[in-house]
């Protein structure tokens, strides 16, 4: 990138291109296109101001955002578009029931996350000095914030879709 790509027209279609790229060369050596793609993106924004310039980064950074929206509403409408097939699959249950279902589903989930989060925050103070004095309390609003936000988007749909 740094020797080929001098102007955001050359820059950001390449960007665009390099997933596919490192999925590909991953998969014909039968490992984890997937994985690829991740560590690959990451390393690439990681080390992104020492071969783009400011006005690229910029140019990127939105042209990503689009698509990234696009591609989340693309995705929400095929999973909407499977509804039906959902439905019909409820065999004996009805609707109510598998809505009662999916609302404990996700009370549950959403709890447990918090109680996870504001362990994980805690318990690590309470068991090491060294935390204790490094680090300032986390209060009881950050662990909230967190354990709340979650998974977003796309990746809790794709989690969802895994289990089937």
């Amino acid at each position: 990138m740094r020797y080929v790509a001098k102007s955001s027209s050359i820059s950001t279609p390449i960007t665009l291109i390099a997933p596919y790229l490192m999925y590909i060369v991953a998969e014909h050596f039968e490992w984890s296109g997937v994985l690829a793609v991740v560590s690959g993106g990451l390393f690439l924004s990681f080390r992104a101001g020492d071969y783009l310039n400011y006005h690229t980064r910029i140019q990127t950074k939105e042209v990503w955002a689009t698509i990234g929206f696009l591609l989340n509403g693309f995705v929400f409408i095929l999973i909407g578009l499977e509804l039906p097939v959902i439905i019909n699959g409820l065999g004996e249950y009805s609707m109510e029931e598998a809505i009662d279902f999916s609302l404990a589903i996700c009370v549950i989930v959403i709890v447990l996350r918090l109680v996870a989060v504001y362990l994980s925050a805690y318990v690590p103070r309470l068991l090491f000095k060294r935390v204790r004095v490094r680090e300032k309390g986390p209060g009881w609003k950050l662990p909230l914030i967190v354990g709340w936000a979650g998974m977003r988007g796309v990746v809790s749909l794709a989690s969802a879709l895994a289990i089937r």
